[in-house]
C-alpha cells in the first residue's frame, strides 16, 4: 500500500526555513537569522494565498492521508518562536499571536485527523515518517508557549502548559516511534517516501528541544531542582531515541545519493527541518546536562542545517521559481 502522506506538507519549506533562521547563530552566520525570518514569513504568506486562490473541489481523503496538514501548526509555532526572540517589545503579541493560532491549529486537527484515525486505524502500511508530524505540532507547540512565557511577566499558568504538553508530544512521539518500529519490521519501507522518515529523527530532537525549553522557563519561575534535573534527563533520553533514528535514515539516504543522479518530485524540505530541531534539542541537551561535547555536535548539525536549506533551494531552484509565480498568480486573483 503506498504511503501518500508525506508528499503533501503545505508548510514544509516554512519550518526548514525557519530553523535555519533560529540555527544562524550556532552556524557562524548569525547576520543571516532575521532575513531567514522575514523569507520564512514571506514563504507562509505565499503558501496561504495559493491555497486560497486554489481551493481544492474534491473531497478530503482519508485521515491518513493528511498528516501533512500537521506542518501548518508546526510552521506558525516556528515563526512565532522566532519572533519571541526578536528583542524587540512590539514583537511579543505578534508571537503570542502566532503561537496561539498554532494551538488552535493543533487542536483542530487532533479533531479532523487524529481522532479518526484511532477510531478506525489503518493498516500498518499506512504509517510513514510524516506521522510524526502529530507530536511534532504539539511539541512545537510547547516551544512556543515557554517563548512567549519567557517573554511575559507573570506568565506562570502559560509555562506549566507548555511543560504539560511537552510531556504529552513526547508521549506522542514515543507510541509512533512503536508503530514505525513495528510497520518496519512487518512490511520494511516499500512504498514509503524516504525524505519524510528524517521526521522521525527530528521529531526526537524536537522533544528534546521542547523539553529543554520548557525545563529552562520553569527553572527561571524557582521550580525545584529535581524536576529541572529531571526534564534534563528526559530530554536526554529523547534525544538519544532521536540520535538512533538518524543512523539507518542517513544510511539509507546515502546509499540512495550514490545511486541516482538527480533529484525530482518536490523540494525535500525534511531533511532541513529534522537535522535543525535535531541540533536544537542537542543544544538543549548540551546545556542543561553539562555534556561539551553534544554542543559541538549540535553546531555541527546546525551548519548542516544551513547547507541542506541552500542545497535544497539550489537543486529544486525551478520549481520554487513556479511556486512564487503560482503564489503571485494567487494574489492576483484574490484581488479580482
Amino acid at each position: 500500500m503506498p504511503d501518500t502522506v508525506a508528499s503533501k506538507l503545505p508548510f514544509g519549506a516554512v519550518m526548514a526555513t525557519g530553523a535555519a533562521s533560529q540555527l544562524a547563530g550556532a552556524a557562524g552566520v548569525e547576520p543571516l537569522r532575521l532575513p531567514l525570518l522575514g523569507a520564512t514569513i514571506v514563504v507562509a504568506v505565499a503558501v496561504v494565498l495559493r491555497h486560497l486562490a486554489h481551493r481544492p473541489c474534491a473531497r478530503p481523503g482519508a485521515p491518513a492521508t493528511r498528516l501533512g496538514t500537521f506542518t501548518v501548526p508546526v510552521g506558525l509555532a516556528v515563526i512565532g518562536t522566532g519572533i519571541a526572540h526578536v528583542e524587540i517589545p512590539a514583537t511579543a503579541p505578534a508571537a503570542a499571536a502566532l503561537v496561539a493560532l498554532a494551538w488552535l491549529s493543533t487542536a483542530v486537527l487532533i479533531g479532523v485527523v487524529v481522532l479518526p484515525l484511532l477510531a478506525a486505524p489503518p493498516p500498518l502500511a499506512a504509517v510513514g515518517g510524516a506521522w510524526f508530524l502529530a507530536p511534532a505540532a504539539l511539541l512545537a507547540d510547547a516551544i512556543g508557549a515557554a517563548a512567549v512565557a519567557a517573554r511575559l511577566s507573570g506568565a506562570t499558568a502559560l509555562s506549566w502548559l507548555a511543560a504539560v504538553v511537552a510531556l504529552f508530544g513526547s508521549t506522542l512521539y514515543l507510541l509512533v516511534v512503536g508503530l514505525a518500529v513495528k510497520r518496519i519490521v512487518t512490511c520494511g519501507l516499500a512504498w514509503s517516501p524516504r525524505s519524510a522518515w528524517w521526521i522521525a529523527a527530528g521529531c526526537g530532537g524536537l522533544s528534546a528541544a521542547a523539553l529543554g525549553r520548557t525545563a529552562t522557563v520553569l527553572q527561571q519561575m524557582g521550580a525545584a531542582s529535581a524536576m529541572v534535573h529531571g526534564f534534563a534527563v528526559v530530554a536526554f533520553g529523547m534525544w538519544a531515541i532521536g540520535c538512533a533514528a538518524l543512523v539507518p535514515i542517513l544510511a539509507a539516504s546515502v546509499r540512495y545519493l550514490l545511486r541516482v543522479r538527480h533529484l525530482s518530485g518536490r523540494p525535500p524540505w525534511p531533511p532541513t527541518f529534522s537535522t535543525g530541531v535535531f541540533a536544537l534539542g542537542a543544544r538543549q541537551v548540551g546545556r542543561l546536562n553539562g555534556a561539551t561535547m553534544v554542543t559541538h555536535f549540535a553546531d555541527l548539525a546546525a551548519v548542516l542545517t544551513l547547507g541542506f536549506w541552500v542545497t535544497t533551494v539550489l537543486t529544486t531552484a525551478p520549481r520554487l521559481v513556479h511556486g512564487v509565480r503560482a503564489s503571485l498568480g494567487a494574489t492576483h486573483a484574490l484581488r479580482r
